[in-house]
């Protein structure tokens, strides 16, 4: 009669190589987690929609500020004339009330023709990313090819013994 710590032992034994023999089984089942394409679609299409709206305005706000500086010097030096001081906007020159106003037109074309010009970058910019991205996908694709239950046939192969 075989005493009780050779029967542990045998179960024990027992125990491990079901365990050995089940992971052998199921060692080629893909358990990786897939990653939320609709999430980061989202966040990607936030951010272009943001930076679309938001670089052209700062990019154009900037220039309106620097532009008027830097036009006024150079129109003072290069003409040598001071217009009070209101800019080459003031006037009669589209003032409406024919009144002194102090917004300089100079500034506000060069804002304006900035911030344009910032836009077209940006589409040209999301342009090269969407193609570079539906690159990568379709290259990703074609380079795992995982059949309808989610596994690779190099993976699925069955090695009997």
């Amino acid at each position: 009669q075989p005493d009780s710590k050779y029967l542990k032992r045998m179960e024990r034994l027992r125990l491990k190589a079901e365990e050995r023999n089940y992971s052998r089984l199921v060692n080629n089942l893909d358990t990786t987690v897939a990653d939320d394409q609709t999430m980061k679609s989202m966040q990607y299409a936030t951010s272009v929609g943001l930076n679309m709206i938001v670089a052209p305005i700062s990019f154009g706000a900037f220039m309106y500020f620097f532009s008027g500086h830097a036009f006024g010097w150079i129109v003072d030096r290069t003409a040598g004339g001071d217009d009070g001081g209101t800019g080459a906007g003031s006037g009669h020159h589209g003032s409406g009330g024919g009144g002194n106003s102090n917004v300089d037109v100079r500034a506000v074309i060069a804002g304006v023709v900035s911030g344009v010009c910032m836009l077209f970058i940006e589409m040209t910019l999301f342009v090269i990313r969407s193609h570079e991205m539906d690159a990568a996908v379709t290259k990703k694709a074609r380079r795992s090819n995982p059949n309808p239950f989610g596994y690779d046939k190099n993976k699925a192969e069955r090695t009997f013994e």
